[in-house]
């Protein structure tokens, strides 16, 4: 964990919920009401799950950007209808 910066680290003394290695520094407190996991196990973890940057669950419409008309053709959600939907370029922008 050397490229944390400027983050708050917390020294601890416990075992990785998964594969039990001793972990000595988190970027949070724990509350111990919940597992912790090393960063490797963490980074397995959010692999199976969906959690990382991997594949992710695209869903076929057939709908126009609220903003400029665009059309949409995959959303990375399925529409409920009740609200505008955005194309990337017109969500990235009205985030800022």
């Amino acid at each position: 964990m050397d490229n944390q910066g400027d983050r708050q680290m917390f020294e601890v003394d416990i075992e990785c919920g998964e594969c039990g290695t001793k972990i000595t520094e988190l970027p949070f407190e724990p509350s111990g009401d919940r597992p912790v996991y090393c960063t490797a196990c963490l980074k397995e973890r959010r692999n199976n799950r969906g959690g990382g940057r991997g594949e992710r669950k695209m869903f076929d419409v057939d709908i126009e950007c609220a903003d400029c008309g665009t059309h949409i053709s995959q959303l990375p959600f399925q529409p409920r209808g009740d609200g505008p939907i955005y194309c990337f370029e017109c969500n990235k922008k009205r985030r800022g």
